[in-house]
């Protein structure tokens, strides 16, 4: 599929998606969760930092708590119908619909570009990263996390699941840590930082919409809690961070 057609078919998916974002946030632990997962990305912004992008922003929930921390955050998505949800949860948002394979700036402009399960939704993935490199100066910096494959079990599941679910593209797919790390290699970048993130929050707290068990459990909050903490050690052990559903990716423009 072409990156245009592709557009469109991301546009037409998320129009109805839209709802189920929302929805998905609506639960405390479902939240808490979130929380922590951009916690994780916000960290690795350098201190200096001033204009900030969330490409793909979607609802906005990451960039509610982005502008909390970073004010004059910008966030721009595909999907119009997604942009008003997020207009809902960030007060004052500096909000632009457009293609992150076409980015409407200024090459430069911007200290840090997030992508929070962006690039797995395009096709030229070079393409995409090397329009992040342009957007960002010479000292800035992408920080993304992208669904991981290293696991077979996972990458089987989410295979039938992309092929079989309504709420995803036929093409999206995750990656390998090799693969992601050689992708932003090629588009320009020098990788500073890869970690592995989720595996029992990321399952049964982060996607209510998906699997709701955690609906029916008393301490459903105490328990997502619990859980976070124990991904934490799980992604931490080598031999065991394989079983992260996410990678946490950061890379800085490599320079001639």
């Amino acid at each position: 599929m072409s990156s245009d057609a592709n557009a469109l078919a991301q546009i037409e998916l998320h129009k109805a998606l839209a709802p189920q974002y929302a929805y998905r946030y609506s639960f405390p632990w479902s939240r808490l969760f979130q929380e922590d997962w951009h916690g994780e990305m916000i960290s690795h912004v350098q201190p200096d930092a001033k204009h900030i992008l969330d490409l793909g922003c979607g609802t906005g929930f990451f960039l509610a708590e982005l502008e909390a921390k970073h004010p004059g955050s910008v966030g721009l998505d595909i999907s119009h119908e997604m942009l008003k949800v997020s207009n809902e949860y960030v007060d004052n948002a500096r909000l632009v619909t457009g293609d992150a394979e076409k980015l409407p700036f200024q090459p430069g402009c911007f200290d840090v570009v997030f992508c929070k399960g962006s690039l797995h939704h395009t096709r030229d993935h070079v393409g995409f990263l090397t329009n992040c490199r342009k957007a960002l100066g010479p000292k800035g910096r992408l920080i993304m996390s992208e669904p991981c494959n290293d696991n077979p079990i996972i990458r089987l599941a989410r295979a039938i699941l992309y092929k079989k679910s309504k709420h995803f593209d036929t093409g999206d797919e995750g990656f390998r840590k090799r693969q992601i790390v050689g992708l932003c290699e090629a588009a320009g970048f020098r990788v500073t930082k890869v970690k592995m993130y989720g595996v029992f929050a990321y399952t049964f707290a982060g996607f209510p919409d998906h699997i709701g068990i955690l609906r029916y459990i008393p301490g459903a909050t105490l328990l997502t809690k619990l859980m976070i903490g124990l991904d934490r050690v799980i992604c931490a052990i080598p031999g065991l961070r394989m079983l992260g559903f996410h990678i946490v990716v950061v890379g800085e423009p490599a320079g001639d």
